[in-house]
């Protein structure tokens, strides 16, 4: 394989350009194609579709440097290219299986491109899907567009990114998994993430589909443990500090991630888990924690109103203000955001309801359209009765007292434990769950 390997990423979200932009910086020169001829030219002003601190910074030196370019042929690019990574969207149908229409959108296109290509070619599926999807999906719709059976190395390479710290995540990952439909195939996408200082797992295709989903599903079942947990301590008086504190001290047991709240969000943990129900049940099998998970997690900002009405009674006619209202800090992301249920549930309660985010608000008023939006911190508090965190935003996080001051009640219901409770002193009626 040359020193300098072309790569062509399908797919600018999320994924897709954090992933190329962290192979570009490895060195490779990447290629963007989208189907969305407006994120492709986003891509050569140096503009993200998102928002992530730094991203819109390390694009435009990939590009003033040479290293990446963006294009409206996916075909002339693919064929071009020693590796493509598929790095499409997977959303939920109605019965929360996968929608496999992008990915098989972009597996027929390389394969129209790998039909007149000469050489090696290397086939990265780095998008979500459900164990067996490469080998059973990718693979003929690849065989399908190419009109033959063409040679092309195939691997499955799930992504383990965070949105807010995606870009970092993928410059310094803590592992790369690579699925192999055979030894040279995973050989060269190995060579391809040289130097990596991270453990590499090498497995079978279905075996890498299936850690990427049972990731999420353990971390979201840790989060809606926490929340059962933390609710039953509320109930009995008992601070949940000082009980994951007592559980950290069982070396069987990890205490992050389970931090009680108003539940989790985002583009990954709800479609993947609502995803893993229905492709068990239409293989017979009826899973039972995982919809219990998804269930409390629905539940769970019902809470931080409920924990509102303690402390201001009948809610009806009062002002509230929801802090924070991207599924959490460090993106424009609104998708399964806490946020919605919560403001939903206010409105339904006949409040007034205020909302701030520094950079989510015109994401979430397209949701929401009837919220009322502040342009600060300070508008939203203002003569308000009581407020919501729904995400921890540094400047939410750096609240004082004194900026509590003009709230007609300080009642705050820290829907992410985010504030320091012994900062706020008795100027402020601080709540949260657990």
């Amino acid at each position: 394989m040359p020193m300098t390997t072309t790569v062509t990423v399908i797919g600018t979200g999320y994924v897709g350009l954090v992933t190329g932009l962290a192979l570009a910086n490895r060195g490779h020169r990447v290629v963007f194609y989208d189907i969305d001829p407006l994120k492709v030219s986003a891509v050569r002003e140096g503009k993200a579709s998102f928002f992530e601190e730094g991203v819109d910074e390390a694009l435009q030196r990939a590009r003033d440097d040479g290293r990446i370019s963006a294009t409206h042929d996916g075909v002339d690019a693919v064929r071009e290219s020693d590796f493509s990574f598929v790095c499409v969207g997977t959303p939920a149908l109605r019965d929360g299986s996968m929608d496999s229409g992008q990915i098989l959108s972009a597996a027929s296109l390389i394969g129209q491109a790998l039909k007149d290509r000469r050489g090696g070619h290397t086939v990265v599926v780095k998008s979500t899907v459900r164990p067996g999807t490469t080998e059973t999906v990718i693979l003929p719709a690849i065989r399908d567009g190419a009109g033959r059976d063409v040679p092309f190395g195939l691997c499955a390479n799930p992504e383990f990114l965070r949105e807010g710290s995606a870009l970092k995540d993928a410059l310094g990952p803590d592992r790369i998994v690579i699925g192999e439909r055979d030894r040279e195939s995973g050989d060269a996408l190995e060579a391809l993430y040289r130097p990596s200082d991270c453990p590499v797992l090498r497995c079978s295709l279905r075996t890498a589909e299936m850690i990427k989903y049972a990731t999420n599903a353990f971390l979201a079942t840790k989060i809606s443990f926490a929340n059962e947990l933390a609710n039953l301590c509320d109930r009995f008086d008992v601070d949940w500090d000082d009980v994951v504190r007592g559980l950290g001290l069982d070396p069987r047991i990890n205490p992050r991630f389970m931090v009680p709240g108003v539940g989790f969000g985002g583009s990954c943990f709800p479609k993947d888990l609502a995803a893993m129900v229905a492709e068990g049940r239409a293989r017979g099998y009826e899973a039972i924690l995982l919809p219990a998970v998804l269930a409390l997690n629905e539940r769970q900002p019902q809470r931080s109103v409920e924990i509102l009405a303690e402390e201001l009674g009948d809610l009806s006619g009062k002002r509230i203000a929801v802090l924070g209202l991207a599924f959490k800090a460090g993106t424009d992301d609104v998708r399964e955001s806490r946020a919605v249920p919560i403001v939903r549930e206010l409105a339904r309660r006949g409040v007034e309801v205020v909302g701030y985010d520094p950079v989510a608000d015109t994401n979430f008023s397209k949701v929401v359209p009837e919220l009322s939006l502040a342009n600060s911190l300070h508008e939203a508090l203002e003569g308000s009765d009581g407020c919501i965190i729904q995400a921890d935003w540094p400047e939410i996080r750096n609240l004082s007292p004194d900026d509590f001051g003009g709230m007609r009640k300080p009642v705050v219901v820290d829907g992410r434990r985010s504030l320091d409770r012994a900062a706020l002193g008795d100027r402020v009626v601080y709540r949260r769950i657990g």
